[in-house]
């Protein structure tokens, strides 16, 4: 084998075995998790879609889960316009010239599988699509990619284990901690000195900013329902499925815990009546939380009562048979199947907008783009409806004091415990209170 001690480190991978052991993932700590037995709301299960799922996993051994050096295929990650079935290259491929023209992953190479998630161009992560592995990408679509960036400048690889983890992935397969506000990067203050939203940057990640909208080429999937079929394309039965076009993110806490169901684990439905499949853990109170911009993904599929059920797609598609697609993936008849709906977030980290795009102070204290109230914020509003403060529950807002910061500029209210960057407080009524008081006192003085 020519790249031998590749292939081994490559062997223990996530991208390779699609398990590792769960350090972010509350009550599971330690524990070994991931994709292969893990369930969703997009593509269910790996369980009995073997034949499907092996379209992207990098090697030939995942229906035997055999994830040994022999099985591995390089040219999934390494070859420009591959592509590959679960069990050899697809047929419609000259291999042999893949191999000869392999190089570094492109931005296309890790997109032919991460835009495709989900089933089709960005079904799934919403901020991930096809458009993005083009030679040269917009500005309005992606800066960073836009200034010719590839995938491995954030997610640096460390003897072939990716680094980076989402809000709903189960497993980090490196330490390395990827973050805009790293210093190789942008920083803890990316704005120029003295500026109000450098304060903000403690409990205000970068993309609940500079994300603004996702779906920008390619509709993004709002929510999936197998229960509800009908005949199409290739005289099969097609899911109904809602897709849309530049939806705005919601914005959510998150200390980067998470909360995600694995295919053993009984469910039980919220408030709403949909099981949570995936969550990001954090809230107000919690200093390692900050606030991210994510999406939220509906679905419903099958269960029992207490468990989320596998099922085999090519029968649901085929035969609309849904007792017989899970009976393959089970062993067990359910007849009638029960049907629950589900949900999950998703983080929103790629699709980075042009910086005039950004949102602003009037975005989030005037417009409500951000919605404080939903976050915890204890929220006061003017008659006209807009924004005067945002504060913590308990907390009080020190006008006087923020007014004088608002009117000298040096800086935004600051709470009795945390920075204006923990406690949004600054809104148009009383930045112009503080402006008036001042002119008022000038006026005395002279």
């Amino acid at each position: 084998m020519c790249h031998q001690q590749e292939g081994e480190d490559f062997a223990t991978s996530i991208h390779n075995t699609w398990m590792g052991e769960a350090t972010h993932v509350v009550g599971k700590e330690g524990k070994m998790t991931g994709k292969l037995v893990g369930i969703n709301d997009f593509c269910i299960a790996v369980k009995s879609n073997e034949a499907l799922c092996g379209k992207c996993h990098a090697g030939y051994g995942l229906s035997e889960h055999d994830f040994s050096v022999g099985k591995i295929d390089c040219l999934i990650c390494h070859a420009p316009n591959y592509k590959k079935t679960a069990s050899c290259p697809d047929p419609s491929i000259d291999a042999t010239a893949a191999a000869r023209n392999v190089g570094p992953p492109t931005r296309e190479m890790c997109l032919r599988c991460h835009a495709t998630a989900g089933g089709s161009d960005n079904n799934k992560r919403g901020d991930l699509e096809l458009a993005m592995g083009a030679a040269e990408v917009s500005y309005d679509l992606d800066v960073h990619m836009n200034a010719g960036m590839i995938c491995q400048d954030c997610h640096v690889f460390i003897d072939h284990h990716v680094s980076g983890r989402g809000m709903d992935m189960r497993v980090d397969d490196t330490d390395f901690l990827v973050t805009c506000d790293d210093k190789s990067c942008h920083g803890s203050e990316p704005h120029y000195e003295g500026s109000m939203y450098n304060q903000h940057t403690d409990r205000i990640y970068c993309t609940a900013c500079h994300v603004t909208s996702y779906g920008k080429v390619q509709t993004v999937e709002m929510s999936r329902d197998w229960e509800d079929t009908h005949i199409g394309k290739g005289n099969l039965y097609h899911l109904t499925t809602v897709r849309e076009s530049n939806p705005a993110p919601i914005h959510v806490w998150w200390n980067r815990m998470s909360e995600i169901v694995d295919l053993a684990d009984p469910v039980v439905r919220g408030d709403d009546g949909a099981v949570m499949m995936a969550k990001p853990v954090g809230e107000i109170g919690d200093s390692a939380s900050k606030i991210y911009a994510a999406r939220f993904h509906r679905g419903r599929q099958s269960w029992d009562g207490t468990h989320l059920l596998p099922y085999r797609h090519k029968t649901v598609k085929e035969t609309n048979n849904m007792t017989q697609a899970i009976f393959v993936a089970t062993g067990k008849i359910y007849d009638p199947v029960q049907y629950v709906d589900t949900a999950r977030y998703m983080g929103l980290f790629h699709g980075v907008s042009p910086k005039d795009e950004a949102l602003t102070c009037k975005d989030c204290h005037e417009d409500h783009v951000i919605d404080f109230e939903a976050l915890g914020y204890d929220v006061e509003k003017d008659a006209s409806g807009n924004l005067i403060s945002a504060t913590k529950p308990g907390e009080s807002l020190n006008l006087a004091d923020f007014n004088a910061k608002a009117a000298t500029g040096t800086g935004a209210y600051e709470g009795s415990d945390e920075s204006a960057a923990s406690t949004p407080g600054f809104g148009i009524v009383p930045a112009l209170g503080g402006l008036m008081a001042i002119a008022y006192l000038l006026r005395r003085r002279n």
